[in-house]
């Protein structure tokens, strides 16, 4: 069978081609990769599977401006439409577009203007996805992608997110020429983002929350297209010859042994002011008493290359240490940034060798929930700042799968951080209980069968096309 791979950014390459997703196909299957990332991402994934890969550099595509209006009404007005269906004004933040020029307001003032008549007619917004479907397949790039794929002609495409443009495209030329195409929606938060560009023949998703999910916000995706599969991306956490002692860990962090360790977990910059809930956090740790105070060990997020935080552990050098991600950068942008094989295992001993999480609500949680370590969430805002908001980003929808209000431990106030970080510290916090539930409402259980699953669903989707 010929498979092929399309890997838009640095994040489908960790989660899906780093898993032991590729270590599930016959050695007579044929592994292609399709990336618009460079080859030597190939030299990262040799190193963890033996099965020949072949490495398709495609182009990058570039939008017309018509289509790039289609699409901004499709999803104003989805996500209209979608902030009445669930009574969640938080769903609209997804709108907000920062930095932009004047140029770009006057688009999406237009857009949102046509948006807000699009989103009262579920019809009147299919029709315009039709329409922008037609706009793809009058482009050049479309004609490439089709001609390429008759030469190639792979038995089925496995696309690894759903918000890619170029596997938009790609993936369109791919259903005309009647080849089967699977999507994966890549994380647990992005079906109420109304960012669903690649239309598929086939989903794969986590849970059944979110096969349930995918019934609210796209009832014209027949519920037989979509499988359950979970997400390889928890696997590593049980791969136990990535662990390393807690001794060297330890000294190769620069921490001390003696003393328990508080991760403070860095969002990328749709989170603007990570760096001083950082500071916040300091200045209360270093008042608990000597034998108490944990160690903090920072992890940014590894598409952050602004060094905001460098101002904040200067300050604490003693406090804080830092575990910087073992990501290659890129001049080129956020999708380029590329993940090494080292990263995933600095990340599972990050997990496992610190006692708890803190951050402004993110999927760390559950990653630390794997490791049965509980997560703080910063739910109070800070005096200065008038255009963001931790607490309204704690209402996002996504956090609605919580099966209780105590899945995490909640840090509504500066002044409760000494007792939110003690009672991190404890032994089995009564909070990890309800963490590890949501943790199995949103990711399919075990964790550890999901590259499994989803190539059983490739083979099987993939079989009717030999």
């Amino acid at each position: 069978m010929k498979i092929c791979f399309w890997v838009p950014d640095g994040t489908g390459l960790r989660n899906y081609l780093f898993s032991k997703l590729l270590d599930k196909f016959d050695e007579s299957d044929e592994i292609i990769l399709l990336t618009v990332l460079p080859e030597s991402i190939i030299d990262e994934v040799k190193k963890i599977h033996t099965q020949k890969i072949v490495y398709k550099q495609v182009e990058i595509y570039y939008e017309s401006i018509w289509g790039k209006l289609i699409k901004e009404i499709i999803t104003n007005a989805r996500l209209r439409q979608y902030t009445r269906k669930v009574k969640n004004e938080t769903i609209m933040i997804n709108w907000k577009r920062r930095n932009i020029s004047f140029k770009a307001k006057m688009l999406y003032f237009m857009t949102a203007f046509l948006g807000f008549f699009y989103s009262f007619f579920y019809s009147a917004i299919l029709r315009l996805e039709k329409r922008y479907k037609h706009n793809l397949q009058k482009s050049v790039y479309f004609h490439k992608q089709r001609k390429f794929l008759q030469e190639l002609l792979p038995d089925v495409i496995f696309c690894t997110h759903q918000r890619s443009i170029d596997a938009s495209v790609l993936i369109e030329a791919a259903n005309s020429l009647q080849i089967p195409t699977i999507c994966a929606v890549y994380s647990w938060d992005n079906l109420p983002k109304a960012r669903l560009l690649v239309k598929s023949k086939y989903y794969v998703v986590w849970s059944e929350y979110m096969k349930n999910e995918m019934r609210i916000y796209y009832p014209e995706i027949e519920q037989d297209r979509i499988f359950i599969t979970g997400t390889p991306q928890f696997e590593f956490y049980f791969n136990k010859e990535f662990y390393q002692t807690k001794e060297d860990f330890y000294k190769q962090w620069g921490l001390n042994i003696n003393k328990k360790t508080l991760c403070f977990s860095g969002n990328d910059l749709c989170f603007p002011y990570d760096d001083f809930y950082l500071d916040d956090v300091a200045v209360e740790v270093l008042k608990m008493p000597e034998s108490e105070r944990p160690q903090i060990l920072l992890r940014r997020c590894p598409v952050d290359l602004t060094g905001r935080f460098d101002k904040i552990v200067a300050k604490y050098p003693e406090l804080i240490k830092v575990s910087e991600p073992m990501w290659i950068s890129s001049e080129k942008g956020y999708a380029y940034n590329l993940p090494t094989f080292d990263d995933v295992k600095l990340l599972v001993n990050v997990a496992l060798h610190s006692d708890a999480v803190i951050n402004v609500g993110s999927t760390m949680a559950h990653d630390f929930a794997v490791m049965g370590k509980p997560a703080i969430y910063i739910n109070y805002d800070l005096p200065f700042v008038k255009d963001w908001s931790a607490v309204v980003n704690n209402k996002y929808q996504h956090f609605r799968s919580m099966p209780t209000a105590n899945c995490v431990i909640w840090l509504n106030s500066k002044d409760d951080i000494i007792d939110c970080v003690k009672r991190a510290m404890q032994d089995n916090p009564p909070e990890l209980h309800d963490q590890k539930e949501w943790f199995k409402k949103i990711a399919l259980h075990p964790v550890t069968d999901a590259s499994e699953n989803i190539a059983k669903t490739i083979k099987k989707i993939g079989k009717f096309n030999e």
